[in-house]
């Protein structure tokens, strides 16, 4: 992983800042020419390994011979340098492993051992056994540390081979590049999904170079884009069938992109078969409604044929017979127009500013001519304006169709009401009528499906047609012999003909 340039600064050249600082407690004039060389030349080795990573230099091993240089020119264990081999045995613990702590700090324990024995051998120094507590003190310190930060480590690199198992064992596909677009890391599931042989590893490689032809470009792009949230990209594969994946691309403090893809394709195509089975039984639906509804007819117009052809009628019976085939044969006109009407695409390919209100007053000025609905009372809460998207012929028939079916209810009092939402207008039409069952309204929309009067049962299936052809919904509620409640809801004249919901 990349790292900043002030912790770079930090790691390399921490310990030798730390040691600058240091000299302000040193006596003046003290440490001559010596420690100027060994300050300057530790501070050389950390501005060369700052500038130039590739050099083969252990950044830890150069703090620990400058530490043990400066405590030993200035005063042992008693110098102002001592506390930096603490500091110094930590970090190499940390980096490198309780092993690897324990022998530098029984190196430095060594070398501070010899300076202590060396300066009480000064005809004004001390004793050795006065400079020995301290000496032990500093070694137990070092080699203390030393466990502690060899047990940081290894606990550190066992949550971190526990995450490594995680990312391994994960379904998703998940690729870490720079800013750049090199590859850090990735897992066995972004190599399986995009069909590279196992144990390929793109470590250092850009990623154009790795997705480099025409058919990967967009997922490219995705595995790129900042923010790239959720869509869903189809990728040609060398062999085999499309695929389609889900990329998720974030940026991680650190200066990391990381893309999270899944697989969707068995989704996708299991959801296109649900809704290929789903239209199949709409159409044997239809189709059994169809020939219900056409046999009857037939059925009349055979036996008033038969009659016919016979010869044998008396003027009467004849004129009865010519009548029957006359009726029967402007029904299965009627059912036919029914059909082609429903059959027909619904979607208004330009939809225009409707005002809802206007089509509901023009529907109850046209119903209230009708013998049937003479003694209908109408209630209207409308929000004016209610302007919606559409086609004022097709809501003319919804709201007409609506209303009938509340007439062949046996209504006495119909309400229709409509309320102007954030992004779509809501019409409810309740009636008194006779109501429905809850296996009735389960089918209602459905063709050739219908309690009432008229021909063909399509009045519903209109209805609802139109309606989501605009963008819009309609659902029903009913209670037999206590009323029904139609609601719809059309998209407002601002917005596009997507499904609205509330």
């Amino acid at each position: 992983m990349t790292q900043e340039p002030p912790l770079n600064i930090v790691i390399h050249g921490g310990i030798p800042m730390m040691a600058f600082g240091l000299t302000a407690m040193l006596p003046t004039g003290s440490g001559g020419w010596l420690l100027s060389m060994v300050l300057f030349g530790w501070a050389t080795c950390a501005l060369l390994t700052l500038i130039f990573p590739e050099m083969k230099l252990r950044q830890e091993t150069v703090d620990l011979i400058a530490s043990l240089s400066l405590v030993a020119i200035t005063g042992g264990v008693a110098s102002p340098f001592a506390p930096l081999l603490p500091v110094v045995i930590v970090i190499t613990g940390a980096r490198r492993g309780t092993r690897e702590g324990l022998m530098r700090a029984t190196a430095a324990s060594l070398v501070l051992a010899s300076a202590t024995i060396l300066i009480a051998q000064a005809p004004d120094a001390e004793t050795i056994s006065q400079g020995a507590a301290p000496w032990m003190a500093m070694a137990l310190a070092l080699h203390g540390v030393a466990l502690l930060s060899g047990q940081l480590t290894h606990r550190w690199r066992a949550l971190e081979e526990e995450h490594d198992r995680i990312v391994q064992a994960l379904e998703e596909g998940i690729i870490v590049t720079d800013l750049k677009g090199h590859v850090i890391r990735t897992n066995p599931a972004a190599r399986t999904l995009l069909e590279f042989p196992d144990g390929d590893d793109w470590r250092g490689e850009p990623l154009s170079n790795l997705l480099r032809r025409s058919t990967d470009k967009e997922l490219c792009i995705a595995f790129s884009q900042t923010g790239h949230a959720g869509h869903c990209i189809d990728w040609s594969p060398r062999i085999g069938l499309k695929k389609s994946f889900q990329v998720r691309t974030t940026v991680i403090d650190g200066g990391l992109r990381v893309a999270v893809f899944t697989d969707r394709s068995s989704e996708l195509r299991a959801l296109e078969a649900e809704a290929r089975l789903q239209h199949l039984e709409a159409l044997e639906e239809l189709a059994l409604g169809l020939a219900h509804e056409i046999r009857n007819p037939l059925a009349s117009l055979r036996g008033a044929a038969v009659e016919l052809v016979s010869g044998t009628l008396p003027p009467d019976q004849a004129q009865r017979m010519e009548a029957i085939v006359r009726r029967e044969s402007d029904r299965l006109d009627r059912t036919v127009d029914g059909f082609l009407e429903y059959s027909r695409s619904r979607r208004v390919e330009q939809p225009t500013e409707v005002d809802l209100v206007d089509v509901i007053d023009e529907v109850i000025d046209s119903i209230s001519q009708r013998q049937d609905a003479r003694d209908l009372k109408v209630t209207r809460q409308l929000d004016e304006p209610s302007l919606v998207l559409g086609d004022a012929d097709s809501l003319h028939q919804v709201i007409r169709n609506l209303v009938i079916n509340a007439i062949e209810a046996e209504a006495s009092h119909l309400k229709i009401s409509s309320s102007v939402r954030e992004d779509f207008v809501l019409l409810e039409i309740s009636d008194d009528g006779t109501g429905m069952t809850a296996e009735l309204q389960k089918r209602a929309f459905l063709p050739f499906v219908s309690t009432k009067t008229r021909e063909g049962g399509l009045g519903l299936a209109l209805v609802r047609k139109i309606v989501e052809s605009v963008g819009g919904w309609i659902d029903v509620e009913s209670q037999p012999n206590t009323g029904t409640t139609f609601q719809a809801a059309l998209p407002t004249a601002n917005q596009t003909s997507e499904k609205v919901a509330i």
